[in-house]
């Protein structure tokens, strides 16, 4: 899932986060993860949630790296949720992307993403625990086989706290990522197997009151600082035949996103973002800029 999916997904429980601050302004939102936030529960007679939207992103900036530079991407997500009980929740947020335009010369204009997550999340009080796997299907990749198709499958563990005060909420996070199946250079390999991806997080949830009195406009800002543990690829050279597993800090960023919940089905939401390395990230075409500034839009469904 990526980031104007995971910005949108937040935003949709920002909505029932801000009515937890006005019920009961000494209690805290639970059930809400940075990294896989779960929509808010809903009536009991309805135990299942489906999320839709579409979203723009003008650049496809993942875990520090600009994965398909000089071009946007369009993607859709469709996230089915199955509130088990009270605190438990499954949710399957598929996600599909293309490329907006052209990158290369080499021409991976037709690059296509599809990505399939199976998210599990626990509530205890302010606590959220949280494992999931996440199933990612590349194509039209240069240098990929065959035909430029890439697998890459990874789990993830992840806890996160949600501290609610009379003005806004703050949750902190830990999501650890694990990576699995084949090498690159080889039959589908797109990962080195056996890497790890580390992110620390701050999320926040601010109703913009001055805006709308109700606060179904919220500013939602999060910001990480990341750690590759062979992960990433960092750039030796001028050719990508020069790139090693890297380890280490990877890259701090800071996602500034606005949402406006206009009905109980509908929301939109704008956000600016930006990411900063200094450790040369290989791209696979070449190698991220060390300062990075995008921007993205969704238009969201909740049912």
């Amino acid at each position: 899932m990526k980031l104007m999916t995971n910005i949108a997904m937040i935003a949709l429980s920002a909505v029932a986060a801000t009515a937890s601050l006005k019920a009961d302004t000494n209690s805290v939102a639970t059930g809400k993860d940075v990294k896989a936030p779960v929509v808010a529960a809903p009536a009991a007679t309805s135990p299942f949630n489906l999320n839709i939207s579409e979203n723009y992103d003008s650049r496809y900036m993942y875990r520090g790296v600009n994965v398909v530079p000089n071009t946007g991407i369009l993607s859709t997500t469709v996230n089915p949720i199955w509130h088990i009980t009270a605190n438990d929740t499954l949710s399957v947020p598929i996600w599909f992307a293309t490329a907006v335009g052209k990158t290369f010369n080499n021409g991976i204009q037709n690059y296509r993403e599809l990505d399939i997550p199976v998210n599990y999340t626990h509530a205890i009080g302010a606590w959220t625990l949280g494992a999931g796997y996440e199933n990612y299907s590349y194509y039209n990749v240069p240098g990929n086989i065959p035909g430029g198709v890439g697998i890459q499958n990874e789990i993830n563990e992840n806890i996160a706290y949600t501290y609610t005060n009379s003005w806004s909420s703050w949750t902190p996070s830990l999501t650890y990522y694990q990576e699995l199946g084949t090498p690159v250079g080889y039959k589908y390999g797109s990962v080195f197997p056996g890497s790890s991806f580390l992110s620390p997080s701050l999320a926040a949830t601010i109703p913009l009151t001055f805006l709308k009195a109700d606060g179904s406009i919220t500013f939602n800002p999060n910001t990480q600082y990341n750690f590759s543990f062979r992960y990433n690829a960092s750039a030796m050279g001028n050719t990508t035949s020069q790139n090693k597993a890297y380890t280490g800090g990877n890259n701090w960023a800071i996602q500034l996103p606005v949402t406006w919940q206009i009905t109980k089905l509908v929301s939109v939401t704008g956000y600016v973002a930006y990411s900063l390395q200094e450790h040369n990230l290989a791209t696979g075409y070449g190698t991220t800029a060390p300062s990075t500034v995008w921007g993205g839009a969704s238009v969201g469904l909740s049912f």
